[in-house]
């Protein structure tokens, strides 16, 4: 016996040594099981349990007796696993095993991740703990407001689809560092000043990569919709409008739904928000250099925090944000990821109130997550500003992504009209607005 238990240590010592120690299996849990009842005997040093809207990851070294579970992995090192976030073309995303997917999060074995270190648009973060990753919403619906109904009733989709042609149709690339990225800036503009909006271009420092074609310059377009009670008070709605073909990208880059949809988007909100009173003001914002390293945003955030900002936009007077990247594509999943964080109440309670938002006006599934990267909510939501991200929940199923074939037709118009539904109640509730 003891020789047993002797040459038992010596296996695991020497399998240490060799790095194939802590071996696991990866197992999938729907149903029943995924409600976490059946994991509740088992101890929390023996397992890693990721939760992914209704379904659960779990990362164990002892067989599972549970129903509703599928293995996807039967002998991995829990050092190989890490939780990635890919925003790089499809075609161009390398490096890692995937063993499951859901919303854009990638559970993956990585055999040298060091390699991944540092690249643009990649986060790879080593799976060490529970977590829930993302959140079901199951935040009941409210009563809906009838003015709230009569604004949203404006919203128009041949309005919304004119936008969106006009950016992704009419011209053929918005990249920042192409000359081109002008005409959509004055586009954007000129519909503002249309629209009888304070209207601003915000120049910021840019740069260009992966390559620059003849433009040197990024720029923010800001229109604001003053509030007749408490005009320095804001909420405020954003997107980028950008785009890039990461093959060829001085070459044509329509990017219809990353991201003529968000900035269509913007477009469309304030034509009906400009005809609405409200007590405090709206600030509509399309941001540019987002798929540079989100400058365009990043620059407004400084701004705002600054002595000086511009326009009079304060941080400590913003009530609450929204941007839209990507909210005009769904393949399996009708629904949104209300991407925001927990640093803080403010935080918390906006990403709760745009999911009651979105149940009680829209026909959207909603998901909620805590773990933000790579798009313009993410400066605000690092000085610990309140607000979220509207994402379409099958963006990473969207294969044109970041490609010349990111084109008009792949769109679906009536499911953006949701997203901006979700969008205009909130700027209604927070503002406050009335007819």
């Amino acid at each position: 016996m003891r020789r047993a238990l002797i040459q038992h240590c010596l296996v695991l010592m020497i399998l240490a040594l060799s790095g194939t120690a802590w071996a696991s299996m990866v197992t999938v849990l729907r149903g029943e099981s995924a409600t976490g009842k059946d994991l509740s005997s088992l101890s929390a040093k023996d397992i890693v349990v990721l939760t992914f809207g209704d379904e659960k990851v779990v990362i164990h070294d002892r067989p599972l007796q549970l129903s509703g579970e599928t293995t996807i992995h039967r002998d991995v090192s829990r050092g190989k696993l890490f939780l990635i976030r890919d925003h790089r073309a499809v075609a161009n995303r390398k490096g890692y095993e995937v063993l499951y997917s859901h919303s854009g999060f990638h559970l993956a074995v990585v055999e040298k991740p060091q390699e991944l270190a540092g690249i643009a648009r990649l986060s790879v973060k080593p799976v060490t703990r529970s977590r829930v990753v993302v959140e079901k919403a199951y935040i009941p619906e409210a009563a809906p407001d009838p003015v709230i109904e009569a604004i949203l009733s404006r919203l128009d989709a041949s309005s919304y689809k004119g936008f969106l042609s006009s950016l992704s149709q009419d011209i053929p690339t918005r990249y920042l560092c192409a000359q081109e990225i002008l005409d959509a800036r004055d586009i954007i503009k000129e519909h503002f000043e249309s629209l009888g909006l304070e209207t601003y271009v915000m120049n910021f420092s840019a740069s260009c990569w992966p390559k620059r074609c003849d433009a040197p310059q990024g720029y923010n377009v800001i229109g604001i919709k003053r509030g007749w009670l408490r005009p320095n008070r804001f909420c405020l709605v954003g997107a980028h409008y950008d785009s890039i073909n990461e093959n060829a990208p001085c070459g044509n880059a329509p990017g219809a739904n990353d991201n003529a949809s968000g900035a269509a988007g913007i477009m469309e909100l304030a034509r009906v928000f400009s005809q609405v009173d409200t007590e405090i003001s709206m600030v509509f914002v399309a941001f540019g250099g987002e798929e540079q390293g989100i400058l365009g945003s990043k620059a407004l955030v400084r701004s705002m925090l600054s002595t000086k900002p511009f326009a009079n936009l304060r941080a400590s007077n913003l009530k609450s944000f929204v941007v839209l990247d990507m909210i005009a594509f769904y393949k399996k999943q009708y629904g949104v990821i209300v991407e925001g964080a927990s640093s803080n109440t403010k935080q918390i309670a906006a990403v709760n109130t745009l999911v009651r938002l979105g149940r009680t006006y829209t026909a959207l599934e909603m998901e909620k997550s805590y773990d933000y990267y790579g798009s313009d909510h993410e400066p605000f939501l690092d000085k610990g500003l309140a607000g979220a991200l509207l994402i379409e929940t099958d963006w990473d199923n969207y294969l044109y992504y970041h490609t010349q074939w990111d084109r008009m037709e792949y769109q679906k118009i009536p499911f953006a009209m949701q997203v901006l539904r979700l969008t205009g109640a909130m700027l209604a509730t927070g503002a406050a607005a009335s007819l």
